[in-house]
């Protein structure tokens, strides 16, 4: 069966960061509990000694991960569903998997919107079926909800 497979989104706590205000942030993006979700915290050591958290939710069921990824593109502006779509092909690798970068700093504020900074939540998607499926899915997908569904908001 083809279609996604499977959803991680990460993000990383800085030791000048409030952890919770981070979690809130993740939280107000994807659901971080439910039967078929993972979320495990590991702290790393930085560049110049600082602990460095990151936290990734994983979901490894491909019918939660689709409904979540869904859920995430339709909390996006339409410029910026519209922005994905023009850049769709240099957000599929080989394997199939769409990268997407939301703001931190927006959904801490309860908007999803995409960041191509550094301070973000990564979000990769898995595909079962090859690159150019894939991208064909995506872009349905993204097409679907820019002509169907308005703005939130």
């Amino acid at each position: 069966m083809m279609g996604v497979s499977w959803l991680e989104a990460r993000v990383s706590v800085h030791a000048t960061e409030d952890r919770e205000k981070v979690v809130r942030a993740l939280s107000n993006i994807l659901p971080l509990s439910g039967g078929k979700i993972e979320v495990v915290e590991d702290v790393f050591e930085g560049h110049y000694g600082n602990q460095i958290r990151v936290i990734t939710v994983r979901i490894k069921d491909g019918r939660t991960a689709s409904k979540v990824l869904e859920d995430i593109l339709s909390k996006l502006p339409s410029h910026d569903r519209r922005y994905l779509l023009e850049t769709l092909e240099e957000r599929v690798d080989k394997n199939g998997v769409l990268y997407i970068r939301v703001s931190k700093q927006d959904a801490y504020l309860g908007e999803a919107r995409i960041y191509e900074g550094d301070d973000v939540i990564r979000i990769a998607v898995g595909f079962q079926g090859g690159r150019r499926k894939a991208v064909s899915f995506y872009r349905e997908l993204l097409k679907r909800l820019l002509e169907g569904k308005a703005d939130r908001g």
